[in-house]
């Protein structure tokens, strides 16, 4: 804290662990008021942590979300689903892990995508200055990404795009959420309960789980009317949970809101990536033309074929993963680069530093898709899986991943199919507010329709 309390210290989470790591090595502990962290970033190190997750790993940065739920809004939140501990987290994953994780369940949703890509477009068009620029696509790549999540998993069209008020204040809710759950994150929870900050994230987490159980609830009653769940994962899991469990419910909200933010900035950070690599974006453009076809629609078989359109996505990831890293309670005592790690302690892999480690990458600091496409001169055989984990690992990897990756591959799919961006501002970075990533700004697009 003493650290931090001198102004020329405040600095970015990766700038700061970037300058740590050059100064004492790849692994430190941090204390603070309420615990000790040791942060790792070797990829054999983070391979010994994730390998001794046991059956119930622990995310300590959920415990405040579990501690939300469970004892502030007990008689408002029936679980804490994905996000408890323990035996309660073991029995939810157990039973949504089917459905979330199997790849057709994702596939099923290409034609609704495209149908919003459509409505995006419009949006777009629609913002576009008389230079045809737009200065932020945050905003509608939130909007998208929330009617994207509307669609699969509870079968409505919420309209955000459209700018429903819904759409509006689940995203601001969300978004301040979010911000102020990094401030109680250090609070002790003896005195968190009486603390602003901690107040106001009970309450908007009271206020969004009644907004999505509101949709929810409509789209169960109009199922029964006119069948419009079905193929949906609500249903999926309604009908794997049982008619009385309360567990789907819970995972509908949780998807609401979580992939507002997440899906949101990868999805900028993919667009600026292909933007400021013109060469890069034109060959995915080459390959949409041969694939698919200058008007041609996307197909589940399409996808299969679109290698590069998938490395693209993954070389994004690697270079602006959404989330900095991954946190653990150690579950029993390892040995981390020669320490001895006591159980139950918090280790976190800083994986943003090594998805850039030339160690584990050649050239790091360049977008080449290339490097995971096989054939390509450039394809580079990983020399340690775990350097590269942007959904995390193991049993409590992202459960959404593949409806967040078809939504990535859908919107570049689109854009790259009809336009051809740029971006003419400054080099951007990236900076960690829990999953929250910086905005995109200066976007420069013309169509390929007028040129």
């Amino acid at each position: 804290m003493l650290y931090f309390g001198k102004k020329k210290n405040r600095i970015n989470a990766v700038a700061f662990h970037k300058k740590i790591g050059e100064e004492v090595g790849p692994i430190y502990k941090m204390r603070t008021p309420t615990m000790d962290i040791v942060f790792i970033r070797d990829a054999l190190d983070s391979q010994t942590l994730l390998s001794k997750d046991g059956k119930h790993p622990t995310i300590p940065t959920f415990e405040i979300f579990e501690r939300i739920r469970k004892q502030d809004l007990g008689d408002v939140y029936p679980s804490a689903g994905l996000l408890s501990s323990g035996e309660d987290w073991y029995q939810a994953r157990s039973l949504v892990q089917q459905d979330m994780m199997r790849p057709k369940s994702a596939l099923f949703y290409i034609d609704e995508l495209s149908e919003l890509m459509d409505e995006f477009i419009h949006k777009l068009e629609s913002i576009l200055d008389k230079n045809r620029k737009v200065e932020d696509l945050a905003g509608p790549l939130y909007e998208f990404a929330l009617d994207a999540i509307g669609s699969m998993f509870i079968g409505t069209k919420l309209q955000v795009l459209q700018g429903s008020e819904y759409g509006k204040q689940m995203i601001n809710k969300v978004t301040r959420l979010f911000q102020l759950l990094i401030v109680a994150q250090g609070i002790p929870p003896k005195i968190a309960p009486y603390i602003p900050a901690y107040k106001e994230g009970v309450q908007i987490s009271k206020d969004i789980y009644e907004m999505s159980k509101g949709k929810i609830d409509a789209a169960v009653e109009k199922h029964k009317v006119d069948g419009s769940l079905k193929g949906t994962i609500l249903l999926k899991m309604i009908e794997r949970c049982g008619p009385d469990s309360e567990l789907p419910v819970v995972m509908a909200n949780d998807a609401l809101f979580a992939g507002i933010d997440t899906t949101g900035n990868a999805a900028a950070f993919l667009l600026y990536h292909l933007a400021s690599n013109p060469d890069k974006q034109e060959k995915l453009y080459q390959e949409i033309l041969e694939v698919v076809g200058a008007q041609g629609k996307m197909t589940e078989e399409h996808l299969a074929e679109m290698r590069y359109l998938k490395a693209s996505q993954q070389e994004s990831a690697r270079i602006a993963p959404i989330a900095m890293g991954t946190i653990r309670t150690a579950a029993q005592d390892m040995v981390l680069s020669g320490y001895q790690i006591p159980v139950g302690t918090l280790v976190m892999r800083v994986g943003v530093m090594m998805s850039k480690d030339n160690k584990y990458f050649d050239n790091p600091e360049s977008f080449l898709p290339e490097r995971w496409v096989r054939g390509c001169p450039q394809y580079e055989k990983p020399r340690n899986a775990h350097a590269n984990l942007p959904f995390g690992h193991g049993p409590r990897a992202c459960v959404g991943q593949r409806f967040a990756k078809l939504e990535l591959y859908m919107l570049v799919f689109k854009l790259v199919q009809q336009y051809k961006f740029s971006y003419d501002g400054p080099e951007i970075g990236i900076n960690y507010l829990g999953v929250q990533c910086s905005k995109l700004v200066h976007k420069c697009w013309r169509s390929r329709r007028i040129l």
